[in-house]
């Protein structure tokens, strides 16, 4: 016993010291496993939105929501396809030039429109006035051309 306290006596200040250096590298783990634990805290009530929900249900409903998600975004890109395709036949080209057909009458009040779909399809629309009369013309268009004789003003409002 007397040897005990002997080593004690001599070594007491080195004793202290390594304890010291125990107790400051523990606080120090402490300090940082109490930090990692308040980020999960966080991110458990980020996920739970501050319930105490059982993370099985949890990740149940979440991947429900995501699965109808999914389901919804496909209905709404094949809703998509569906109304580009549908649009393909729609108007999409329309060019309007005015013009004085005749040199007698004044102002440019005859014109010639042209309406086409995305494949140059469609109509074009013509309007003659004279001093007498106003007269109309509507001609088929397919794939940028007509088969009746078209004239120079309806020519420039074809793509």
């Amino acid at each position: 016993m007397e040897n005990i306290n002997l080593v004690l006596q001599n070594y007491l200040l080195l004793v202290i010291i390594v304890l010291l250096a125990l107790v400051i590298m523990l606080y120090v783990m402490y300090k940082g496993q109490k930090k990692e634990l308040q980020a999960l805290k966080e991110k458990y009530d980020f996920f739970t939105q501050g319930d105490n929900v059982n993370w099985d249900e949890l990740l149940t409903k979440t991947l429900t929501e995501v699965r109808a998600a999914k389901a919804e975004m496909q209905a709404l890109e094949e809703n998509q396809q569906a109304m580009r395709e549908q649009m393909k036949g729609c108007v999409q080209k329309v060019k309007l030039m005015r013009y004085n057909a005749f040199a007698d009458t004044g102002s440019d009040l005859s014109y010639s429109l042209s309406l086409l779909d995305e494949n140059n399809n469609g109509v074009v629309l013509s309007s003659i006035y004279g001093r007498e009369d106003n007269r109309t013309y509507a001609k088929p268009i397919e794939n940028g051309k007509s088969t009746y004789n078209l004239s120079e003003e309806e020519k420039k409002v074809l793509p």
